[in-house]
């Protein structure tokens, strides 16, 4: 299966959703967006799967409002996100090293005077 910023593409679809939105989305939502706008067509334990996925990994929160349904909502932007996925990433391939990172990089090649100027301001 494939992943991006470790979310299966389903995952990340909803994550984009629940990201733009400005406010908790309530499940019927999320499963109106899904059907009319994506054209999937969920039993109502996909989506809960999904949902319960999200929640496990800490990516949504969930909130009991008005309704007796739950709101969720991001508990991160997508930056954040990002952000967070590429430090494990680091750690777990490369040792937490920076260096080997950018060996792994630039690979056989170098960095044109514009990148390391760029890298060196970075430091």
């Amino acid at each position: 299966m494939k992943k991006t910023y470790d979310l299966t593409n389903t995952e990340l679809q909803i994550m984009e959703l629940l990201w733009q939105e400005e406010e908790p989305m309530t499940f019927r939502e999320i499963m109106a967006v899904a059907l009319n706008e994506w054209n999937k067509t969920w039993k109502v334990q996909t989506l809960s799967t999904y949902l319960a996925n999200l929640q496990r990994m800490g990516m949504i929160e969930a909130e009991r409002g008005a309704t007796p349904y739950n709101a969720y909502y991001p508990t991160c932007t997508k930056e954040q996100h990002i952000h967070n996925w590429t430090k494990k990433m680091v750690e777990e391939c490369y040792g937490n090293s920076i260096s080997r990172l950018m060996c792994a990089f630039i690979g056989e090649g170098t960095l044109t005077e514009q990148e390391a100027e760029e890298l060196k301001k970075l430091l």
